[in-house]
């Protein structure tokens, strides 16, 4: 039996990051064929994992949203009023915001504190009246399975969906992943662009001629100063 989505808050929020205008059960079908569909392998990947889900635990269209929702979580959003904040974002790129909650889910579900991992439960499991142990294992499904439809090369690509989606929400990769090679990617990112703004804004002051040393030429005259007599000579005596 295929289960619908019902509406909740947290579905509401989905709608409206997703801006679904259509059936929630019918914007998932349609979402996971364009996923599967799709030239980027990654994305084509995030379909299949998603399929997966919606026939692996007799929930259909609820198992893919409650992923979204985990994923969204993961990545910063409350799935509250800041879910406006990137709306702009998912609706010229609902794919990159699927594979951002999807690649969050894989990367970052155990960098998470037990504390942290138990408040999105929580909150799972109220706004979709769902056991918190079954929750537990939709997540560890992706957790678990993720791996065998990409290459370790091919799985790091969520990075760049999880960085631009989560930027939207004030966190930087590393703060999602708990990577410490993904802390210091963004330290020298972070370097790499100073150094670069402080050289345009060098440039922009060279090129306005701000700064520039004054040319050095001959000293004029002081029209005020007088010019001083020769000293006097002193006679002789005869």
């Amino acid at each position: 039996m295929i289960v619908g989505v019902m509406s909740s808050p947290i579905v509401d929020a989905i709608k409206a990051l997703y801006g679904i205008t259509i059936a929630v059960n019918d914007f998932v079908d349609a979402h996971i064929e364009g996923l599967k569909s799709h030239a980027n392998e990654t994305i084509r990947a995030t379909g299949r994992i998603l399929e997966g889900a919606k026939f692996g635990f007799g929930l259909g269209y609820l198992t893919p949203t409650v992923l979204i929702a985990a994923g969204q979580y993961v990545l910063g959003n409350n799935l509250g009023a800041v879910v406006t904040v990137a709306s702009g974002l998912t609706l010229s790129n609902p794919f990159s915001m699927t594979c951002a909650s999807i690649g969050a889910v894989y990367f970052g579900w155990r960098a998470l504190s037990e504390d942290e991992r138990n408040a999105i439960l929580n909150r799972l499991a109220e706004g979709f009246e769902l056991g918190v142990e079954l929750i537990k294992s939709i997540i560890a499904y992706v957790l678990s399975n993720m791996a065998d439809f990409l290459s370790s090369e091919k799985l790091n690509a969520f990075k760049d969906f999880i960085a631009s989606s989560a930027n939207q929400f004030g966190k930087a990769l590393y703060e999602v992943t708990g990577s410490v090679k993904d802390r210091i990617a963004n330290a020298v990112d972070t370097i790499t662009e100073t150094a670069s703004d402080v050289g345009e804004g060098i440039g922009t002051l060279v090129e306005k001629g701000v700064g520039r040393l004054p040319r050095r030429g001959k000293k004029k005259a002081n029209p005020l100063k007088l010019e001083s007599s020769p000293a006097p000579q002193e006679k002789g005596t005869d």
